[in-house]
Formats: C-alpha cells, sequence, structure tokens
C-alpha cells in the first residue's frame, strides 16, 4: 500500500455522552462518525471496550473538530485533548487541569473529565499556537453542550481566531442565538442536521480536483501569477485557484508568501486573496486539491468516476456506511498501519520524524502512548515537500483507545 496519501476528505475528533448516565464521557477521532456511534453503541462490530457496558449505552456524539490535515494531526489533538493536563501543546501556567498524583508507573494521573473540563479545554487548545491556525470547524449537536461553550467563552481570557467555524446543528427552534457569547457574530455555515448528513468523501472537492486536472493535462499552467515566471510542466509544485471562473496558478511557495505578506512571524497562511480574481480563498482547499493531484491518483479517479449514489451527490456519512466500496480490499493493510501506530513503529512506516510541531509527551493510563508515547518517538512531521505543516499521509480508520478516561 503506498504510503504517501492526499489530505483526507473527513477526519474528527469527538466527545461523547452517554444518554444513561449523563457524567460520563469519552474523546476518541474517526472518519466515519455514523459508524463510529453505532460501534460505540454496540450496533456495528468493534468500537471501545470503555463504551461497551450496557449501562451506558446509547451514546451521543454531543459534538466533533474537523478539518485536520491528517490523521496524524487528528490523533495529535485527541491526545491534548485527553490530556490537558500534561499536553506540551499547553504551557504549564496556562493549564485549567493539573495532575494532583502519581501512580506507581510515575505518570501523572489524568484528572477526572466532565462535559464542562473537556469543553473549556477545548476552548484552551483551539486558542494554543499549535493548533489556533488549523482549518478547524467545531460542530456542536447538543444544544446544552452547545450552551456550556457559549457559558466558557464569557470567562475565557481570549476568543479563538475567526477562522476557526462554530456551527450549531440541530433544529432551527434549538438554535442559540452568538450574541449570547459575548464575541463577534459569527458567520454561520449550511446546517445539516446531524452526524448523518455530514459530507465525509471528496465530492465537496471534485470541481476544483476537475478544473486542476484539465488545466495539467492539458499543459495550460502559463505563468506564475505572482512572480510571473514560466510554470514547466511536471518541473514544479503549482497551485489552483479553487473558484470556477478564476484558472490562475501560482508556484506554491509564491502564493504561500502573497497570502503571508501582512503576517511577519507566521510559517502557514490560512487564507488571502487570489492575485488574479481577487476572491478570498482558504489555505487549506488549495492544498487540498494539490495533494489530491500529487498523490491522489487513485482518489481522482474515483472522485471523477459515476457513483452508486445519484450524479453530482456527495455522500454523507451515513451513505457511507451503506453502500459498497472499492477500499474494502484495502482493510487488512490499513488495520496493520493502525498497529503499527500503536506499538509505535513509526520508523517502519517511513514517518518523517523531523518536526517539534507534533511533539506529544507521555501519560499515565491512556493506549495513547502505543501510538505517540513520548517525545523521543513523537517528533512527527505531516509534511510533504513544499507544504509546511501540511498532513499528506496514509488515512487510517477510527482510534480504539480502550483507556480512553470513562467517567461513572
Amino acid at each position: 500500500m503506498p504510503l504517501d496519501r492526499p489530505i483526507p476528505p473527513f477526519y474528527c475528533c469527538y466527545l461523547l455522552r452517554s444518554t444513561i448516565r449523563p457524567s460520563s464521557v469519552y474523546v476518541g477521532s474517526t472518519p466515519h462518525p455514523v459508524r463510529r456511534l453505532r460501534q460505540h453503541n454496540g450496533e456495528a462490530k468493534g468500537g471501545a471496550v470503555r463504551t461497551s457496558r450496557p449501562s451506558l449505552r446509547p451514546w451521543e456524539m454531543t459534538c466533533i473538530v474537523t478539518g485536520f490535515p491528517s490523521h496524524i494531526a487528528a490523533l495529535q489533538f485527541e491526545w491534548a485533548w485527553q490530556n490537558p493536563h500534561v499536553t506540551l501543546h499547553i504551557p504549564p501556567e496556562s493549564r485549567i487541569q493539573h495532575a494532583t498524583q502519581k501512580k506507581r508507573s510515575g505518570q501523572p494521573k489524568r484528572p477526572r473529565h466532565s462535559v464542562t473540563s473537556l469543553i473549556s479545554n477545548l476552548h484552551l487548545l483551539l486558542r494554543v499556537p499549535s493548533f489556533s491556525r488549523w482549518p478547524l470547524q467545531l460542530r456542536f449537536f447538543s444544544q446544552d453542550v452547545y450552551k456550556a461553550w457559549l457559558k466558557w467563552c464569557k470567562t475565557a481570557t481570549e476568543p479563538i481566531r475567526d477562522s476557526i467555524t462554530i456551527i450549531q446543528d440541530f433544529p432551527p427552534s434549538d438554535l442559540v442565538s452568538d450574541n449570547e457569547s459575548g464575541s463577534p457574530k459569527r458567520k454561520k455555515a449550511k446546517l445539516t442536521h446531524g452526524i448523518a448528513k455530514l459530507i465525509v468523501d471528496y465530492s465537496n472537492e471534485k470541481p476544483h480536483v476537475e478544473k486542476g486536472k484539465n488545466i495539467v493535462d492539458f499543459e495550460r499552467e502559463g505563468s506564475c501569477a505572482i512572480c510571473h515566471g514560466e510554470l514547466e510542466h511536471d518541473a514544479g509544485i503549482y497551485t489552483i485557484c479553487p473558484n470556477k471562473a478564476c484558472e490562475s496558478v501560482s508556484h506554491l511557495t509564491c502564493l504561500s508568501h502573497h497570502f503571508l505578506k501582512d503576517e511577519e512571524d507566521a510559517l502557514i497562511p490560512v487564507k488571502g486573496h487570489c492575485p488574479n480574481c481577487k476572491a478570498e480563498i482558504r489555505w487549506v482547499d488549495v492544498v487540498k486539491e494539490l495533494s489530491l493531484r500529487i498523490r491522489g491518483q487513485k482518489e481522482v479517479e474515483k472522485l471523477l468516476k459515476e457513483k452508486r449514489v445519484r450524479k453530482g451527490k456527495a455522500v454523507t456519512a451515513s451513505q457511507a456506511t451503506n453502500i459498497d466500496t472499492e477500499e474494502d480490499e484495502d482493510d487488512d493493510e490499513l488495520e496493520n498501519e493502525i498497529e503499527m501506530l500503536r506499538e509505535g513503529n513509526f520508523g517502519r512506516m517511513g514517518t518523517d520524524m523531523s518536526s517539534t510541531w507534533h511533539e506529544i509527551d507521555n501519560s499515565d493510563d491512556s493506549d495513547t502512548e502505543s501510538i505517540i508515547s513520548n517525545t523521543s518517538k513523537a517528533k512527527q512531521a505531516t509534511s510533504y515537500k513544499g507544504v509546511q505543516a501540511i498532513g499528506l499521509k496514509t488515512v487510517i480508520e477510527d482510534t480504539d483507545w480502550e483507556d480512553a478516561e470513562i467517567i461513572d
């Protein structure tokens, strides 16, 4: 199986809560939230042992964080969310929770979590430099959890970046005014009502991918829209504007510098304006198409050929769990890769260990330490040539960290 893959179409970290015992919570990550929730509730094979107790089922998915540039990035965020008392992403002086005692292993014991503690630490993680510039989206499915979020926003020392989208994904009658948060009103995305309607494939990228393929296949790259240098075919890494009516092509580095011209200390752009059509575009959209073009030939072929679902319609999370795919043959290999990650065998997977951006420390009672156990094993880079800190690794399946804390 190829080790280099494009940016995954969907990957999320999620917060589960028991509907029987609301004080019991669980944090995990997955590329298929509908399937994963069915596993947690015993309706499908798989799922974490800690969520298998009948006395806690059924579970509800109260909120998710999406927009991760790779599965490694999602695992990194998940671990930090589970272990806010020791993660190096949060400075000691900024921590909301602290380890209060040692276990026999000598490692700090994870504090007991609740919805309130996890929401407050989520707000903190979305503000720290490690994650604040990522193209993340926070989506709520539970009204009371969203209200807990708004309550914390009022007391937090600083707001999260405007580039992080907050969405209320419950019926319109249950919507809570953004003004209650005391922060500037955000631009709302279209509501889709629940995890079953989430788009988990590359359908949203299809127009951009088709345009990019047409430009490259017919060698119409032309000249860089920024430096005006000739763009030789297959001789560099070029970005293409996602807007339908614009065929602006630029060197990756040129576009990056163009987006960062007013940000002296930043390394990774968040968004900017196309040098040709002047429309605002997100860096992640440009890079996702680029990753598909360079490393996703198989995914592009599937995206552009006739689908089993209605033509032109995106695959939702519920459809993804029911329709047949051509990826069944890869399941065993994916499981092997998951086990490699859990065992910490990054070298066998060809993982580049060159960036402290992915530095994660160890903890006490989580399976996560088998995946990312300490800073000597966890200096991972989810970057590819020319794209700093944007992950293009293999998309893996759901995590199954059985020791993720459940509060009784």
